[in-house]
C-alpha cells in the first residue's frame, strides 16, 4: 500500500474531546453500527478482507472488525484520536490525514464510514474530493458504506437546539446545539471540564456539520464514479431503533474501472 500523506491543513478540532470520546459514546453504539455494516459489507466481501475505516475515530468499530478476522486501516485527522485507537485496537493499521486529502493506490475490498464523519465536511466540492479519496483507494467492485445526517431527516432534530452532557469521575461536559437553517449548518458547541493532576481544567469547542440532501450526495458519488447507490433509514429500514435520525448509503466502484 503506498501512502501518500498529504501537506494540506488537517482538521485537529476533535484533537479535544479525544480523551472523553469514549465516555461520550455509548459503547453499545459501535455493536449496533458492526451490525448494520454486516448487513450491508460484510456478507459480500471475502473472509480477511481488507477494510479502510474513514474517520476512524478511538478505534472501536476497527477493533470489532478485527475480532471478526478481518483486517483494518483506519484514518483519522486527529492525531490524540488515534493514540487512543491504537490502545484499542493494537493490530489495526492508523493513518494521521484528512478525509479531504488523503491520496491511497487500490488496497482495500471494501470502506466504511460511521459516525457522520462526513458530515464534518462543510463543502459539497470537498465532499466530493473524500469520496474520489475513498474511490481510488478501492479495489475494483469494491464496496464503500457511510453513515450521514441528511437534511430531509435531521432538520427537525437539529432545529430543536437539543442538549446534552454527562458526568463522570474525571471529566464533566455539555453539548449544546444550534441550527443555522439559511446555510444548513448545525453546530455543537461543547464544554469539556477535565481533572488534570488535581485541578479542573476547561476546554470550549464547536463543531459544525452540514446537512446534504439526498440528491446532492447521490449525485457526488455517481460523479466520482460509483455505481449501485441506495440508501438506507438506519431506524425505518435496518431497524437499528437506537440511531439518530441519520442515513446509511452504500455503492460500489465498478469492475475494469478507471478513476474518474
Amino acid at each position: 500500500m503506498n501512502i501518500i500523506m498529504s501537506l494540506k491543513q488537517r482538521n485537529t478540532n476533535h484533537d479535544a474531546i479525544a480523551s472523553i470520546y469514549d465516555l461520550k459514546s455509548r459503547l453499545e453504539r459501535h455493536d449496533i453500527v458492526l451490525e448494520f455494516i454486516d448487513k450491508l459489507i460484510l456478507k459480500n466481501i471475502p473472509e480477511g478482507a481488507h477494510i479502510f475505516d474513514l474517520g476512524c475515530g478511538t478505534g472501536q468499530v476497527a477493533q470489532r472488525l478485527l475480532k471478526r478476522g478481518y483486517q483494518v486501516t483506519g484514518l483519522d485527522s486527529s492525531e490524540r484520536m488515534l493514540n487512543v485507537a491504537r490502545e484499542n485496537a493494537p493490530d489495526a493499521k492508523f493513518l494521521l490525514d484528512d478525509a479531504r486529502f488523503f491520496k491511497l493506490t487500490p488496497t482495500f475490498h471494501a470502506a466504511i464510514s460511521t459516525d457522520v464523519v462526513l458530515n464534518y465536511i462543510l463543502s459539497i466540492d470537498e465532499l466530493k474530493n473524500a469520496l474520489q479519496n475513498v474511490y481510488d483507494a478501492l479495489l475494483d467492485n469494491g464496496i464503500f458504506a457511510f453513515e450521514l445526517y441528511i437534511e430531509e431527516l435531521c432538520e427537525l432534530e437539529w432545529q430543536n437546539n437539543e442538549s446534552g452532557g454527562g458526568v463522570k469521575d474525571d471529566n464533566v461536559w455539555v453539548d449544546i446545539w444550534s441550527y443555522d437553517t439559511e446555510n444548513k449548518i448545525g453546530r455543537k458547541d461543547t464544554t469539556i471540564f477535565e481533572l488534570v493532576n488535581g485541578l479542573w481544567q476547561r476546554s470550549d469547542r464547536s463543531f459544525f456539520l452540514k446537512a446534504y440532501s439526498v440528491p446532492d450526495v447521490k449525485s457526488v458519488l455517481e460523479q466520482v464514479g460509483f455505481t449501485e447507490i441506495s440508501m438506507f433509514e438506519l431506524k425505518q429500514d435496518l431497524g437499528v431503533d437506537k440511531a439518530f435520525e441519520n442515513a446509511c448509503f452504500i455503492c460500489r466502484k465498478p469492475l475494469n474501472c478507471t478513476s474518474s
